[in-house]
C-alpha cells in the first residue's frame, strides 16, 4: 500500500476505525520507545510519562492534555486487545443510533470524566494515601458509549454466542456491578474511571433526548407560522418543516420498534433509513 492509498483509506475510514488506529499507533510507539529505554538501562517510558494521567493533582496543572491522551494509550497487549475489540463492536452499534460527532463527544467527555473521578478519588479516599498511580486506556470512553447507548435503547438485544439474545440494559447493569466489585482487586483507579465515563454517558443521552424533544415542539410552532404566510418562499419553508417533522416521526417509530423488539426486527429499508439519518 502506497502513502497516497493509505491516506485515502484513512480518509474513508469511519470515526470508530480512526480512533482504533490512534490507539494502535500510540501502543506501538510506546513499545518501541520502551525497548530503547530498556537498552539504555532506563526505567520509564517517555510516551507514558507525557500522555498518561498521573494521580498527582498538581501534575495535571502543567499537563492538562493528559485528561484526554490517557484515553488513547495502552502498554499491555491484553488490555488494548480487549478494549479495541469492544470499541469496534460497540462503536459501530453506537453509530446506528447517533452521529459520528456524538461518538467523539461521548468518548472524549467520558474519558475526561473518568480522569477527573480518578484524581478526586486518589485525593479523597484513605486507601490511596501515599500510593502512586497512573491512569491509561480507553475504558472510560467505552463506558460512556455503552451506558449512553443503553440509556437510549435499553431493550436492544445483542446475540451472544452460547447465551443467546441479551438486552443491552442487562449487559450494562452487569458491567457496572462488576466494575464496583472489582475496585478492591488491584486496579481501583481504572475501575473508578469506568464509573466516571458511565455517568457522563447517562447524562449526555438524557440531555440529547430532552434536546430532541424541544426543537421538535419548536418546529410545530414554526409550521403554524408558515401556514399564515402567503408568499411562495414561505410555502417552500413550510414544505421543509413538514418533511423534517415527518422524517423525525419515522425515526421515532423505528427507535420505538427497536426498543420493543430489538434491532433484528427492522426491515432492510428501515435499517438503511436509520443508518442514513445517523450520518446527516
Amino acid at each position: 500500500m502506497t502513502v497516497d492509498e493509505l491516506k485515502e483509506h484513512l480518509k474513508k475510514s469511519s470515526i470508530v476505525d480512526k480512533f482504533i488506529y490512534i490507539n494502535v499507533a500510540l501502543f506501538v510507539a510506546a513499545l518501541i520507545l520502551n525497548s530503547f529505554v530498556h537498552l539504555n538501562n532506563g526505567n520509564s517510558n517517555i510516551i507514558v510519562d507525557y500522555l498518561a494521567l498521573n494521580k498527582n493533582a498538581t501534575e495535571f496543572l502543567y499537563k492538562p492534555y493528559t485528561f484526554i491522551t490517557y484515553g488513547f494509550l495502552h502498554i499491555d497487549f491484553i488490555h488494548i486487545l480487549f478494549n479495541l475489540i469492544t470499541l469496534y463492536f460497540l462503536g459501530n452499534l453506537f453509530l446506528n443510533f447517533f452521529t459520528p460527532k456524538k461518538f467523539i463527544i461521548y468518548y472524549i467527555l467520558g474519558t475526561i470524566s473518568g480522569g477527573l473521578l480518578f484524581i478526586i478519588s486518589y485525593q479523597y479516599f484513605p486507601v490511596f494515601k501515599n500510593s502512586s498511580g497512573i491512569l491509561l486506556g480507553a475504558s472510560a470512553g467505552i463506558s460512556s458509549l455503552l451506558v449512553g447507548l443503553a440509556t437510549y435503547t435499553p431493550n436492544y438485544e445483542i446475540n451472544l454466542r452460547l447465551i443467546g439474545y441479551v438486552k443491552l440494559w442487562i449487559l450494562t447493569l452487569i458491567f457496572i456491578i462488576l466494575t464496583i466489585i472489582l475496585i478492591p482487586n488491584g486496579n481501583a483507579g481504572g475501575q473508578i474511571s469506568h464509573i466516571g465515563g458511565a455517568l457522563v454517558g447517562f447524562l449526555l443521552t438524557k440531555f440529547y433526548v430532552n434536546q430532541k424533544s424541544n426543537p421538535y415542539k419548536k418546529s410545530k410552532s414554526n409550521l403554524k407560522t408558515v401556514y399564515k404566510a402567503k408568499d411562495r418562499s414561505d410555502d417552500f419553508g413550510k414544505t421543509i418543516h413538514q418533511k423534517r417533522i415527518i422524517k423525525q416521526r419515522k425515526i421515532d417509530t423505528i427507535l420505538d420498534k427497536i426498543s420493543k423488539s430489538g434491532y433484528e426486527s427492522l426491515s432492510k429499508d428501515e435499517r438503511d433509513f436509520l443508518s442514513n439519518a445517523s450520518k446527516e
